[in-house]
């Protein structure tokens, strides 16, 4: 049974990712509609799987998913659907499984977002997005509240990167770089 119904882990977080990636690339969102029964769908495998101790087990990796992607959320650095996407992805490999996607999601992400704003802004766009960042910073440091800056001219960031991809290829390197080491 263990090794079905990791087969039917991978086949569905799979079948999720790709559902991610796509609705991001054409709407721009992630929808509750997406994510809700997909959280619920990694939650009963598990259960099914292992009972109660693998519902907490995926109930966990929901956690670490969402506990690192909400500050981010919360400081205007991504959205709602990226948050729920990402705890989802917890929800299907687990705390440990969460945090190893969430690391790799995070760098296929920073290059994704560095691709698009050196190809619509140029070296300027960096240089723009370097300012506002620091700017954001310190504010943030001296008064506790964040900065919204409106967006220049110069700057590419306006475009925003569809992280569903990120989230997508980072959870598929996850994935390959854990069988690979595995």
């Amino acid at each position: 049974m263990a090794s079905e119904s990791w087969y039917f882990t991978v086949a569905a977080l799979s079948a999720f990712l790709i559902a991610v990636a796509v609705m991001d690339l054409s709407t721009r969102r992630i929808p509750n509609r997406l994510t809700v029964p997909a959280a619920v769908l990694a939650v009963a495998i598990h259960a099914a799987a292992a009972g109660a101790p693998g519902a907490l087990h995926s109930a966990e990796g929901l956690a670490v998913g969402l506990a690192v992607f909400l500050p981010m959320f919360l400081a205007g650095g991504s959205g709602g659907g990226d948050v729920k996407a990402m705890a989802v992805v917890g929800a299907f490999l687990g705390p440990a499984g969460a945090f190893f996607a969430i690391l790799w999601t995070l760098v296929v992400g920073l290059f994704g977002g560095l691709i698009v704003l050196v190809s619509t802004a140029g070296p300027a766009g960096v240089r723009e997005l370097l300012r506002r960042w620091i700017f954001r910073g310190y504010v943030l440091c001296m008064t506790g509240h964040g900065a919204q800056l409106p967006h220049s001219g110069a700057e590419g960031a306006a475009q925003r990167f569809p992280y569903g991809l990120a989230i997508a290829g980072g959870t598929l390197i996850s994935g390959l770089w854990s069988a690979y080491r595995g």
